[in-house]
C-alpha cells in the first residue's frame, strides 16, 4: 500500500461512523477509531495497549467474538447483543463482528438492527404462540375430509389426475401432522432435526405452490446443488418455503407475474439476522411489493393486506425459522420483493 493510501485509508477510518477496533492475537487494543472511542468511553490513549477484555462493557463483549474469530480464521457476526451500563446507556442494543486479517482481528461495533426489514424473533414468536390449539381443532374435520375425496380420486384412471391426487394427500398428511403439534402443545413444535437436502425440499414446494397458484403465473428455479444438507424439521422447513411460495404467487397473480426461487450458500451481511444459519432460499416476485405502513408488522400474526387473507403465513415463517436458529427479512418496493429464508447447515 502507498502512502496516499494509508492516507486515504487512516481518514476513511475516522471518517467511519461504525466503531473499528484493531486487536491483534494476544487480544491487546492496537488501533481505535474516533466513533469507537466515542462507544467504548475511553480516549484512544487510554485504549491502545490494554486489554480488550479490560476496556469496558461493549469490549468485553466483543472479546468471545474475537477469541473465535482467530480459533477459527474466519468472519464472526452477531446482531442484537445487549450491553448494560456501557457510557451511562443500560441497554445499548449493538451489532459486532470480527473478522481475522492474517495478524489480528478487525472489529466493528454500530447500533442494531440495520439493513433491510427481519423479523422481531422473539417478538414475533411470542405473537404467533398460542394459536395452535384453536387452529389444529379447526383444521382437522376439514383435513379428514379433504384426504377422503382425494383417495377416491387417486384411483382414477387417468393419470393425470391421480398424480395430483397423490400430490393432495402428501400435502394434507404433512398439515395434519403439523396440526397434531399443535393440539399437544399449544404452539408449533420442533420434530427431530434431520439432515434435509434442500434442493429437494424447494423443489417440492415449488411443485405444491405451483398446483395451487394461478396459471398466469410464470415460476423460475435457480439452484445451487453443492449445497450442504440444511438442519432441519423437513416437515415445517417445507411449510415455510411454501408459505413464501404461495404469498408471492398471489401478489402477482396478474399477467406477466413472476415468481423466482433460488438457493445459494450465503455470506452473512454484519448486522443481518441469524449470521450462523448459513444456507439461503430466497423468493422474489415482481409484484406491488408489501405496503409501508404494514412493513414494521408484516412477520406479526393476523397482519395482512389481502382482502381474504389471514395473516398467519408469515408469522409462522417467522416463528420456523426461529426454531430452527434461523431467521427470514425481506426487502420490497412496487415491482420487486424478496423475501431471505435462512436455516443452518449440517456439520
Amino acid at each position: 500500500m502507498s502512502v496516499s493510501d494509508e492516507v486515504a485509508a487512516a481518514r476513511a477510518s475516522e471518517a467511519a461512523r461504525v466503531g473499528l477496533i484493531l486487536v491483534g492475537a494476544d487480544l491487546k487494543i492496537e488501533y481505535v477509531n474516533a466513533a469507537a472511542e466515542t462507544l467504548l468511553g475511553r480516549s484512544r490513549r487510554r485504549l491502545c495497549g490494554a486489554s480488550l477484555v479490560d476496556s469496558g462493557p461493549i469490549a468485553a463483549a466483543a472479546a468471545p467474538m474475537v477469541r473465535r474469530a482467530l480459533d477459527e480464521d474466519r468472519e464472526v457476526f452477531a446482531h442484537d447483543i445487549v450491553v448494560n451500563d456501557a457510557h451511562d446507556a443500560v441497554g445499548l442494543r449493538l451489532a459486532i463482528d470480527a473478522a481475522p486479517d492474517g495478524v489480528g482481528v478487525c472489529v466493528s461495533v454500530r447500533a442494531s438492527p440495520e439493513g433491510v426489514s427481519a423479523a422481531r424473533g422473539s417478538a414475533a414468536a411470542t405473537a404467533a404462540a398460542g394459536f395452535g390449539r384453536m387452529l389444529s381443532h379447526e383444521l382437522k374435520n376439514p383435513l379428514a375430509g379433504a384426504r377422503g375425496a382425494a383417495q377416491l380420486m387417486v384411483q382414477s384412471q387417468d393419470r393425470e389426475t391421480a398424480e395430483l391426487a397423490a400430490l393432495i394427500i402428501r400435502e394434507l398428511d404433512r398439515a395434519r401432522r403439523i396440526a397434531d403439534r399443535w393440539s399437544q402443545v399449544g404452539d408449533i413444535a420442533l420434530g427431530p432435526l434431520q439432515p434435509v437436502n434442500l434442493h429437494a425440499l424447494v423443489r417440492e414446494a415449488v411443485e405444491s405452490a405451483r398446483v395451487a397458484g394461478a396459471p398466469t403465473v410464470s415460476w423460475e428455479e435457480h439452484f445451487d446443488p453443492s449445497l450442504p444438507d440444511a438442519l432441519a424439521d423437513a416437515d415445517l422447513a417445507r411449510q415455510s418455503v411454501l408459505n413464501l411460495l404461495i404469498n408471492a404467487a398471489e401478489a402477482v397473480e396478474g399477467e406477466g407475474g413472476l415468481v423466482s426461487v433460488t438457493t445459494r450458500y450465503r455470506r452473512a451481511r454484519p448486522g443481518g439476522p441469524a449470521p450462523e444459519a448459513r444456507l439461503e432460499i430466497t423468493v422474489e416476485d415482481n409484484g406491488p411489493g408489501v405496503p409501508a405502513e404494514l412493513q414494521d408488522a408484516i412477520f406479526n400474526p393476523f397482519v395482512t393486506h389481502k382482502p381474504a387473507g389471514e395473516g398467519l403465513g408469515l408469522a409462522l415463517v417467522s416463528r420456523i425459522a426461529d426454531l430452527h436458529g434461523g431467521g427470514v427479512e425481506f426487502e420490497s418496493r412496487p415491482g420487486r420483493t424478496v423475501f431471505h429464508l435462512y436455516l443452518r447447515e449440517v456439520r
